[in-house]
């Protein structure tokens, strides 16, 4: 979860909530599971396991994003790794409750770019908000 990252791709990491239940043998070896438990001691993984939503204060981040990359306004976009440390897609009474507030995050934030990766594509279209167009 940071204003900045390693990873090549994007420019930030956002995360809404922490936790997933792996779907597949993709999940084995699991990075975000690891991360979770051995660096931030949290048991957020499986079925029955709590999902933890992330702090008003860090929610406010991608907002900061936006006014910096309004600033900006030269040099590319902003991209944004959402759901690092979870699956914004998982089938989850958490997730399910958090994801409204994220898909509004996301419209108030039409200057970045917002990278969403899952492993339940299946999910993507009835979770979506009504109007956020076809072909997911």
């Amino acid at each position: 979860m940071a204003n900045s990252t390693s990873i090549a791709w994007a420019d930030a990491t956002f995360n809404p909530w922490l936790g997933c239940q792996e779907v597949s043998e993709g999940c084995r070896f699991c990075y975000a599971r690891t991360f979770t438990k051995n660096r931030m001691g949290k048991a957020l993984w499986g079925v029955s396991a709590p999902r933890q939503v992330t702090s008003a204060s860090y929610w406010k981040q991608p907002i900061k994003w936006e006014m910096q990359a309004a600033a900006r306004a030269v040099g590319g976009r902003a991209r944004v790794f959402c759901g690092s440390l979870c699956d914004v897609f998982e089938d989850q009474w958490q997730a399910a409750e958090a994801r409204p507030r994220l898909w509004k995050l996301i419209q108030d934030t039409p200057g970045l770019d917002w990278l969403l990766l899952t492993k339940r594509p299946e999910n993507i279209g009835p979770n979506l908000p009504d109007g956020w167009g076809s072909g997911w």
